[in-house]
């Protein structure tokens, strides 16, 4: 309670000050969260809902009396019902034999997409009042899915999908006030380092439980030709919360504000009790317009008191850990062991010119717990004489981006810099994590599980990570109907953390190693990289697991996979630098008086040990990673699409980094410690491509089929190699 009340003070503190630096007279008809939100590089455009709702416009002009009468009138209903048969057959694989989200190995065949996606989506709206609404989301699973009949959870027959919310609005002097209460999730986003989430690329070629009604053509690839992604569903880039959220917008003097409390996703809130995780978030933010501008206040805490086993090995939940710490001689106090917090605090504005737009982010952030702050100088609590918190360390959070318009250069272009400190550590926030590896939202020992930490990460190009610094470069250009985007990222370590006792894991997934401070270390100082080509393919082989495959390298999340990759030097006196480049085409002509769209995207990225202004080709680089994919879309029918898809990937390491030996056994000493010698590096090479047909018979319903090959292979780790089909068949009704 202490801490947070302590929290509170400081938080009250920030709401008090940043209105009065801030006041003026500007436009009253300020714009909402949402609308004024900033975005991110590569951040989606949000071209269509998943499915259709009523807007709660106009709710506050209705009296309560008509609003009696329109009780069964206004509620309103709304979803989508999906049969989606999955083939798969793999003839050479690393995957081990099990039965993950009813998946089987070699051969599956399953009645969804092996993540929980719902085969029938029902939603629920309406107004009990004319100033009140609810909103709720079921789905119902396919019985396929179960392993016995009534106890695989994997095979629910309906459960709570991401919505059940409760609203009420009101239009009062101070402004317009809602209250959102409720979960499943209650999706909200405040700024990118506090409340946010980041966007991936997807490719055209896969089926999405997302994907809208309408003809694919003219909304799906058209779309994707004309605004450069695909639809989505609104709620992609933000966080899901579940507690309560106050927002108020259209304040007097351009203010608006919103604070939250409750759970987020990332630190195990739908699943606390289980995981014996009682973190809480609260979160605030307070807005403030100046006709085109806009400036923000952000807050964000994600704190609580960590489940920990006591000396008799029973666990304690939601119970204060008080450690004893001798400071000299018989001084000594007591630290709360067990207390954790993600801190951030930032100041953020959009200014908008005739010329180019500026946004940027500013403020600080600190990482909070005993694994973090262990032998750290420690502070007395005020009102508890010998009872203290670790001490926290703050870092910061640094984020400009600057967008020019025609007036300004003929070709648009997009120039971000940032700077993160590796104290800023926050898995609510759009920054990965690759500085803290025991920021894991539960007490298990197992480190498998904790998917949020990334060591040494090749981002996506505009893509934040913290204890990193560098630009982002996006450049566009539409020659006729040929569309020309290039991006350009350089990035490098603040700090290289080798042999940091809080990371390295993956030597603990590894039997027969030694996780002493000599073996962790090359796991402190690697690499993680994405596997663009057959993303989803190999996300299903352990979804939401680290540590998979042949070599335990494998990172799977939701819908794609990373490898990680040692490096073995003994002496690390460098920060390692990542450089990344994308070159996107798309064209679109007509062949037999019919319209086809091809598009080419390719990346190229590399890690080394020193600053580059472009990448590295030669072995002097850790890792070089190329990817290259080519679709095409070709409309025979206005209810007819043709599409083929065709990749490559290649990977290639250095001797410095983890090499195999000629029997494809990874190199290492007597206590697994990966070591240099006469061995080979990664190299890999992998095929992807398919055709697939879109139907849509009607406005509203559609089938759809694809059939993929993929293979995966490399030349010295021998074990680690798969290659198979699979096919898919969506039949898809919207009501």
């Amino acid at each position: 309670m202490i801490a947070l009340k302590k929290h509170i003070v400081l938080l009250l503190f920030g709401l008090l000050m940043f209105p009065a630096l801030i006041f003026a007279t500007g436009n009253k008809d300020s714009l909402s969260l949402y609308q004024s939100s900033v975005y991110l590089p590569q951040t989606s455009l949000l071209i269509k809902k998943q499915i259709k709702t009523s807007s709660f416009a106009s709710l506050s002009n209705n009296t309560t009396k008509s609003s009696k009468k329109l009780w069964f009138k206004s509620m309103r209903y709304s979803g989508y019902a999906r049969f989606y048969p999955y083939y798969r057959n793999m003839k050479n694989n690393n995957v081990t034999a099990s039965n993950v989200n009813g998946l089987t190995v070699p051969i599956t065949l399953n009645a969804d997409d092996g993540y929980q996606q719902p085969l029938m989506l029902f939603r629920l709206e309406g107004n009990p009042t004319a100033k009140t609404s609810f909103q709720t989301e079921l789905q119902f699973s396919s019985l396929f899915n179960r392993t016995t009949p009534l106890t695989d959870a994997n095979g629910k027959l309906a459960n709570l999908y991401v919505i059940f919310k409760l609203e009420g609005a009101v239009d009062t002097k101070i402004g317009h006030i809602r209250v959102i209460a409720g979960g499943g999730a209650n999706w909200y986003r405040l700024s990118p380092s506090t409340l946010w989430g980041y966007q991936y690329r997807d490719d055209l070629f896969e089926r999405y439980p997302w994907d809208p009604e309408g003809y694919d053509f003219n909304n799906r690839y058209n779309s994707a030709y004309s605004t450069g992604d695909i639809p989505r569903d609104q709620r992609f880039g933000m966080q899901a919360t579940q507690g309560f959220i106050l927002e108020g917008t259209k304040m007097p003097a351009g203010f608006d504000a919103a604070f939250l409390y409750g759970k987020v996703s990332t630190g195990a809130g739908f699943t606390s009790f289980a995981s014996q995780t009682p973190l809480n978030m609260m979160a605030t933010r307070i807005g403030k317009s100046f006709g085109l501008h806009k400036v923000g206040f952000n807050y964000f805490d994600q704190l609580g008191y960590q489940g920990f086993y006591d000396k008799n090995n029973v666990l304690q939940n939601n119970t204060v850990n008080y450690k004893k710490v001798v400071r000299s001689g018989t001084d000594s106090v007591y630290v709360e062991d067990n207390y954790v917090s993600q801190l951030v605090t930032s100041i953020d504005a959009r200014f908008e010119f005739k010329k180019f737009s500026l946004f940027t982010e500013l403020g600080g952030g600190s990482y909070l717990s005993n694994n973090y702050n262990d032998n750290k100088k420690v502070e007395n609590v005020l009102g508890l004489p010998n009872v203290t918190h670790y001490k926290r360390q703050w870092g910061e959070t640094m984020f400009l981006e600057i967008t020019t318009k025609k007036q300004l250069t003929r070709i648009p272009l997009k120039l971000g810099l940032y700077r993160i400190s590796g104290r800023v550590v926050n898995n609510a926030g759009s920054v990965s994590n690759t500085s803290v590896e025991e920021v894991k939202p539960s007490i298990d020992t197992d480190p498998s599980y904790y998917t949020n930490y990334y060591d040494g990460m090749i981002t996506d190009v505009g893509q934040l990570a913290n204890n990193r610094q560098g630009l982002n470069l996006f450049a566009s250009k539409n020659i006729q109907k040929l569309v020309v985007k290039f991006d350009m990222g350089i990035a490098q370590e603040i700090i290289n953390l080798a042999g940091d006792l809080r990371n390295g894991a993956r030597v603990k997934a590894m039997p027969g190693t030694n996780a002493d401070i000599a073996t962790r270390e090359p796991f402190t100082n690697s690499i993680t990289f994405e596997h663009k080509l057959n993303a989803l393919t190999m996300s299903r082989f352990a979804p939401y697991q680290r540590f998979t495959g042949a070599y335990g390298r494998n990172h799977s999340i939701f819908r794609r996979t990373f490898e990680n990759i040692a490096i073995t030097d003994t002496i690390v006196n460098y920060n390692k630098s990542f450089n990344t480049i994308d070159l996107e085409l798309k064209y679109k002509f007509r062949i037999m008086g019919k319209e086809l769209i091809m598009t080419n995207y390719n990346n190229y990225s590399s890690v080394q040990d020193q600053w580059s202004i472009i990448p590295v080709f030669s072995d002097k680089a850790f890792v070089r990673y190329f990817y290259t994919e080519l679709m095409a879309f070709y409309g025979i029918h206005p209810k007819v699409t043709a599409l083929a898809f065709g990749g490559m990937e290649r990977v290639l390491g250095n001797n410095r980094t983890e090499l195999a030996d000629a029997n494809g056994k990874l190199l290492t000493n007597a206590a697994g410690r990966p070591i240099s010698g006469n061995g080979k590096a990664t190299d890999q090479t992998s095929y992807g491509y398919g055709v697939g047909v879109d139907y849509n018979f009607h406005g509203r319903a559609s089938i759809h089929w694809r059939g993929r090959w993929f293979s995966h292979s490399d030349k010295n780790f021998t074990l680690d190699q798969y290659h198979g089909f699979e096919s898919t068949m969506e039949f898809k009704v919207f009501f």
